[in-house]
């Protein structure tokens, strides 16, 4: 080579270089060699790089390539035929080694990437395998090129080693690597994502491995594995398939199975059965001269693989050694894809970030997906919540680990716990943790009970889309777990309706309440119920720690399609943790029970808010003197010209015995004195209902009167505008299955190699980048003209103009006005509709429809109707 007139042939003078550095003799090596009769037109005769061994026979033949395209092109042809490598063994069949040689500059450097193939027997395998006719390297070099490419497909199932000619550790002057360490390994590149998607689908679709599920599965259990070896094994690395020549099946999955058993322990707490061969020669060298004690401890072995494992490598179901092997070829091929990758770097990488967020979300297309928090969604919650110096951050519901992920992307500094009671789940979060090179403190147990590692009134951030609806989830609590919740006394949920009770949600709230710090902020996801619903009981109640607890700083409802198959419309909840010592609650229900003993000079020297029953008879529009009187225990009749407390005085006649004795005939018959007595006792019990009534909605006027103005925002209910809002849609569609995302530049993939469903999953999953959605800016958090901009800012209480294009969305309104105070039963509920006191004027009287006519619960129809 005698020039650079081609690309290819710097790619030549690199791989020479590297040859030289590695103390090959320059005699030993020829550029350019011709073999023998090949026709040009079968690919050349030209071997770029061909090196000998001291004896003049052939060790290696390297043919060099341009990095990327070109070296992928050619890498297909040669498990599709052998290419051009197999044609330059026509003539010289004791070639022991091949290889694909490719380099180039990645962002501003020499990176190199070749494919080392064997053309040597294993001996283990062929004997683990003699019952069947597999043609071997020794055979074939006896025969012809093609069958020295049919021996490596069909025997050695196109296996090849990705180190062994370059690397520190492969001694000089030989082919091959049986020890890799930590220095082995390079940091993805946002190209190299792309390959990864489109290879590990590809892998699937060879193997007809349908169970994407449990393909998923097993792809965090063997990123478990590799974040344990590049923790623990540094300078001895396990994760890796060292080829045929120098490994087994058998030696590499009791490497992974070892592998995850320490990750399990050291991550997730969790004892995995493993049985190492030490231990079983252990049993027979302990127990010499002892037979029976070497059989009870072999059985006891058997007893536990054959009752207490799982296949945890297992993308096709194992039971016999043809199934092993054909699984096996499924699991080399995807740890070859990941094994030279680094993913504890100690810096972030988003890039890993990228690829594991689209093998979770897109890459293996798991119809459970969709039950996980979209992205977008995640970070809008995220990037609504304001900034902390080191918060210590909980998700209590962690799941996939989405918010936490999120949360440390925004803030490196934060300290991170999560909670996961679903066993796979929780190891997805502490993987998905690795790649992003966030520590997590994750914990694999149920979030409402009682955990010593989880401290009340430690967090200072909780974000979280817990569970909703699950039937009997209070018999899983135990008595002292429920102790701990006032929403499981008796007054509030009947201890009968444990097995149907399926209320969870409202005990999470409860849970907020207890982790979070004083000024502690929380983005909650709940149902719209959670506002609204009034029966059981519970729910009134979980309200009622909203407002004592909580100031609410902004709420947010979201439709039925939000999360894809699940129909529920969604309030996500931003609230801020109120302070204590001394607690505003106790501060006011102290106030509130003075007012109602009719002091009101206590009032003035210790609590200086007798403003706040001025503003609350103002609002309810009720004379201040007549309320006193109530507060004095005192009944004043005007007081029934305002039609609410009308309304109190017909509810409480329908139950009462004192009302219904007045109207008997008996009542007649009674003397004045007993006449005067029941009338007496009939108003007074009236009074004592009414001041519950009334004392119950000041307290919670007060309460509200203390909340920011809230910032409400409300999804378009329509379909085609709903999207547009949340800047993505669900699709069904073969092939295309997932969420959709809406980006305002739709990115294009060229790479020819790559299949158009995969092409479709990476385009999809770039689009998230460039979202188009009023909820956030992906490339500016601080856009002013976005709705989590205008949350966040009400956290500061800071009041962001909000823009005409997103007034449609967003309004403010005070807590007040979205509590019923007029109801004749205060049941706390939030209405998101509301709006400014209107008063009506007009000739005729306002009159309430049950005074009118009967009212009664119509049909409700169901859709399919």
């Amino acid at each position: 080579t005698t020039n650079f007139s081609q690309n290819e042939n710097f790619v030549v003078f690199e791989c020479v270089n590297n040859l030289l550095q590695k103390e090959y003799k320059p005699e030993n090596i020829e550029l350019e060699q011709v073999y023998g009769k090949i026709k040009k037109d079968d690919g050349g005769g030209r071997a770029d790089i061909v090196v000998k061994d001291n004896e003049d026979q052939v060790l290696l033949i390297i043919e060099c390539k341009t990095y990327g395209k070109e070296f992928n092109l050619h890498w297909q042809k040669t498990l599709q035929d052998g290419d051009q490598l197999f044609r330059y063994l026509t003539n010289k069949r004791e070639t022991q080694y091949l290889s694909l040689y490719s380099s180039g500059f990645i962002d501003d450097k020499v990176v190199q990437k070749y494919h080392l193939i064997s053309l040597n027997d294993s001996k283990q395998f062929l004997e683990d395998n003699k019952d069947k006719d597999l043609l071997s390297f020794e055979e074939a070099k006896k025969k012809n090129k093609e069958d020295i490419f049919r021996a490596w497909a069909e025997t050695y199932k196109l296996d090849y080693a990705t180190k062994g000619i370059f690397e520190k550790g492969v001694e000089k002057g030989k082919i091959g690597k049986s020890v890799y360490t930590i220095e082995d390994l390079e940091t993805i590149s946002s190209n190299d994502i792309q390959g990864k998607y489109h290879e590990f689908a590809k892998i699937l679709r060879q193997h007809n491995v349908s169970g994407r599920e449990n393909a998923f599965d097993k792809l965090v259990n063997l990123f478990l594995c590799k974040v344990v070896d590049e923790t623990i094994n540094k300078d001895k690395l396990l994760f890796y398939w060292k080829g045929n020549a120098f490994d087994d099946p058998y030696d590499l999955q009791d490497r992974l199975q070892k592998l995850y058993k320490e990750g399990m322990e050291i991550h997730l707490k969790d004892d995995i059965t493993y049985i190492a061969n030490k231990d079983i020669e252990d049993a027979f060298s302990d127990f010499k001269g002892n037979p029976s004690a070497t059989e009870k401890a072999i059985k006891d072995f058997f007893k536990k693989l054959k009752f207490y494992t799982n296949n945890d490598f297992a993308f096709i179901d194992v039971h016999n050694k043809d199934l092993f092997y054909q699984n096996f070829e499924v699991l080399v091929k995807i740890i070859k894809l990941f094994q030279d990758i680094r993913l504890t770097n100690g810096e972030e990488n988003q890039f890993l970030g990228d690829m594991f967020e689209g093998f979770l979300d897109n890459g293996v297309k798991q119809s459970e997906g969709q039950f996980f928090t979209p992205m977008p969604i995640v970070k809008f919650i995220v990037n609504s919540l304001p900034k902390m110096e080191e918060p210590q951050v909980i998700d209590y519901a962690c799941g996939a680990g989405h918010f936490l992920n999120e949360y440390a992307l925004k803030n490196p500094n934060s300290i991170i716990t999560g909670i996961e009671k679903e066993y796979r789940l929780s190891k997805v979060t502490k993987v998905s943790s690795f790649m992003y090179n966030h520590e997590m403190n994750l914990y694999h147990f149920d979030a409402l009970a009682n955990n010593r590692d989880i401290k009340d009134n430690s967090f200072d951030v909780l974000v979280a889309n817990p569970p909703y609806s699950v039937t009997g989830f209070l018999e899983t609590l135990s008595n002292n777990d429920l102790k701990k919740y006032d929403l499981a006394k008796k007054e509030v949920i009947n201890k009968k309706t444990y097995a149907t009770g399926n209320s969870i949600e409202c005990f999470f709230i409860e849970r907020a309440k207890q982790l979070l710090k004083p000024n502690a902020v929380a983005g909650i996801v709940l149902p719209i119920s959670i506002l609204t619903k009034d029966t059981p009981k519970i729910y009134v109640s979980t309200r009622e720690i909203i407002l004592k607890y909580f100031d609410i700083v902004s709420i947010t409802k979201l439709e039925s399609n939000t999360f894809g198959k699940t129909p529920t419309t969604t309030a996500t909840l931003f609230l801020r943790r109120r302070k204590e010592n001394p607690s505003i609650a106790d501060h006011y229900k102290n106030m509130v029970d003075v007012w109602f003993n009719g002091d009101f000079e206590t009032n003035e020297l210790f609590f200086k808010s007798s403003y706040l029953l001025e503003r609350y008879c103002e609002y309810q529009e009720i004379n201040i003197d007549y309320f006193k009187k109530l507060l004095s225990n005192k009944l004043e009749e005007k007081l029934f010209d305002l039609e609410m407390f009308e309304e109190y005085k017909e509810d409480y006649d329908k139950k009462s015995k004192l009302t219904a004795s007045q109207k008997d005939k008996k009542f007649k018959t009674l003397t004045k004195v007993e006449q005067t007595k029941i009338n007496n006792e009939r108003i007074q019990e009236l009074l004592n209902y009414i001041r519950e009534i009334e004392k119950e909605k000041l307290y919670f006027f007060c309460l509200a009167f203390n909340n920011p103005e809230i910032v409400v925002v409300t999804a378009p209910s329509k379909n085609a505008e709903n999207k547009k809002f949340l800047g993505y849609d669900w699709s069904s569609a073969r092939g295309n299955e997932g969420i959709q995302y809406i980006a305002n530049v739709k990115p294009k993939i060229e790479d020819e190699t790559i299949d158009e469903e995969d092409k479709r999953v990476l385009e999809n999953l770039q689009s998230l980048s460039n979202i188009e959605t009023p909820l956030y800016n992906p490339n500016n958090f601080e856009d002013t003209n976005k709705i989590n901009t205008i949350i966040k800012s009400n956290f500061d209480n800071k009041s962001i103009p909000i823009s005409e294009d997103l007034r449609k969305y967003v309004k403010r309104l005070t807590l007040i006005e979205m509590l019923d105070f007029n109801s004749r039963k205060f049941l706390k509920k939030i209405d998101l509709s509301a709006d400014k006191k209107i008063a009506f004027e007009g000739k005729y009287d306002l009159i309430k429809l049950y005074k009118i006519c009967n009212l009664t619960r119509g049909v409700t129809y169901s859709k399919d109707d």
